[in-house]
This record gives C-alpha cells, structure tokens and sequence, in this order.
C-alpha cells in the first residue's frame, strides 16, 4: 500500500496549555455556529462587506494563533508566512466578491448547515472544513449555498476562515 502516512501537526505549546491559549477569543466570534451564520446571511442581506470581512479570520488571527499549528508552517516547506496570508486574503476576497454577486441583497433564511469534509482538529482549535448552509427564500424554497469557507471553532466560539473562491 502507498497510502502516504499523515504527518503530525506542529505543536507549538506544550501539552497543558498555557492561560494566554486557553482564554483567546477571536474577534467577531459567535458561542453557536448558526449565530455566525444567520450574521452572515445578514450581512449578504445588507451588502456590508465591512461586516463579512469582520466575520472572517484577520491577518493578525491567522499569523499569530492559527498559521503555527498548520503543517504548511513547518521550516521544511519553506512557505513564508506572509505568502500564506497574502495567498489565504486573495482567495477568501475573490470568493467574498463571488458571494455578494449571487447573493447580496438577498434576504435568506437560514435552516441547516453541515460540513462536507468533517473537521480537523489542531492543538488549539478545529477547522470545520467545506461548509454548506442551507437557507430557504421568503417563498420557502431553500438551496444549498456553498460560499462560506472553513470555520475555525477556538475555545468554544466559531469564525469564518474564508468565503470559498471555487466548489
């Protein structure tokens, strides 16, 4: 079998965290998933990208809490930090712009979401992975929107990663 083994994820903390760890809140966080996303639908609602971006995971977030425990930071990959974010902010802003095209000024309702992929669970939070949310219009007919990126779950509150540029 070729099956390539699954490299640890880096871990930067010992294994009892630290206070500083345990007590991080990332900004713009919801304590329920449908919290965060009934605000995103608002927000596509009101076309206020100030708003989406805010909901979605900073610069400051991604370099200091969550890009150190990714296996793309390891020395051996040779990827710099600000490649990554800037790579990660290029694609979550084309797939922001794709989801207030189809989707903005349109009042949704939310009624379920799911992630297609599972999670993956780092040292200090899990990334919720291919998110699907299914909304119904005033009408009642509901579809699956598959604009919303990952969502980071740190410390019991939920984010978005990134809105998705492709399926």
């Amino acid at each position: 079998d070729d099956v390539p083994l699954e490299r640890p994820k880096p871990r930067p903390y010992p294994n009892e965290l630290p206070d500083s760890v345990k007590s991080r809140v990332l900004s713009n966080s919801f304590k329920l998933q449908q919290e965060l996303f009934d605000h995103l639908l608002e927000a596509l609602e009101r076309k206020d990208t100030a708003a989406l971006i805010g909901m979605m995971i900073s610069e400051k977030e991604f370099k200091e809490w969550l890009w150190w425990e990714f296996p793309a930071s390891r020395p051996e990959t040779n990827i710099p930090i600000d490649f990554a974010w800037e790579n990660h902010a290029r694609n979550a802003s084309k797939g922001l712009r794709m989801a207030l095209r189809d989707y903005g000024g349109k009042k949704l309702f939310y009624v379920s979401h799911r992630f297609e992929e599972g999670e993956d669970k780092y040292q200090t939070f899990i990334i919720h992975t291919k998110t699907r949310v299914t909304v119904a219009d005033s009408t009642g007919k509901e579809q699956e929107l598959k604009v919303f990126g990952s969502v980071v779950e740190m410390n019991g509150r939920y984010k978005l990663l990134s809105y998705r540029d492709r399926d």
